[in-house]
């Protein structure tokens, strides 16, 4: 009866430790990201404004509250022009795999992601990343967001943050216009667009520098 139970404990320990191998195991994985993508990252993937009232409000409250208490000049049209700049670099360091002058315009996280998405991508992708600023043929701010704890508390140090997230499309072939329309870039040429979305943040109290923060390029074909 005694050896009995011993085999019992025994067979039960190898079962647990089996057993939790296997989850160790499991939870060490990393995600396994299709072959041959036309996308960097499934989701977000952002090619259309929209129009959602709270997403309205939201945008003009921190839009507002930037100008007022940290950036007088501010407008859009600048972000937009600034932020195009850094999507242009940031795409030709990830297509030519330069993860340390990524980490100039990065955050750590958002570097380390996208050096594991790098591989995978399609031939056609990787060709469309090393475009030129001049075929940017449309872009839109997507989303103003304040973030932060007590954001009303401006004495505080580092606890408020804006995020700006931008989308500009990318012609790919000289028979997509210069004045394209948003419904035209999503419609009759999409298969000659690259999407971009990035999203720029800086913490405000004190002005930090940009970085971004999330970064995608995506075909719609």
């Amino acid at each position: 009866m005694l050896k009995q139970a011993v085999r019992n404990v025994s067979s039960s320990k190898r079962i647990l430790l089996a057993s939790t191998a296997t989850t160790t195991d499991s939870a060490n994985l990393s995600p396994i990201l299709p072959q041959n993508r036309s996308f960097v990252f499934e989701v977000p993937q952002v090619s259309v404004p929209t129009f959602e009232f709270s997403r309205r409000v939201g945008n003009i409250f921190a839009q507002s509250f930037y100008t007022f208490c940290f950036e007088k000049n501010f407008t859009v049209e600048s972000l937009v022009h600034g932020a195009n700049r850094g999507i242009h670099s940031m795409s030709h360091f990830f297509a030519d795999e330069k993860w340390e002058q990524m980490e100039n315009l990065a955050v750590k996280d958002t570097v380390e992601n996208l050096r594991f998405a790098r591989k995978g991508l399609s031939k056609k992708l990787e060709s469309a990343l090393r475009f030129s600023p001049d075929d940017i043929v449309l872009s839109f701010l997507h989303s103003s967001v304040i973030s932060g704890r007590d954001v009303l508390k401006l004495s505080q140090s580092h606890n408020i943050g804006i995020y700006f997230t931008v989308v500009s499309l990318v012609r790919l072939s000289d028979k997509v216009p210069d004045n394209a329309t948003i419904g035209e870039l999503n419609g009759k040429y999409k298969n000659d667009v690259l999407v971009c979305n990035a999203t720029f943040s800086r913490v405000l109290n004190p002005l930090g520098i940009w970085k971004i923060t999330s970064a995608n390029y995506f075909l719609q074909n």
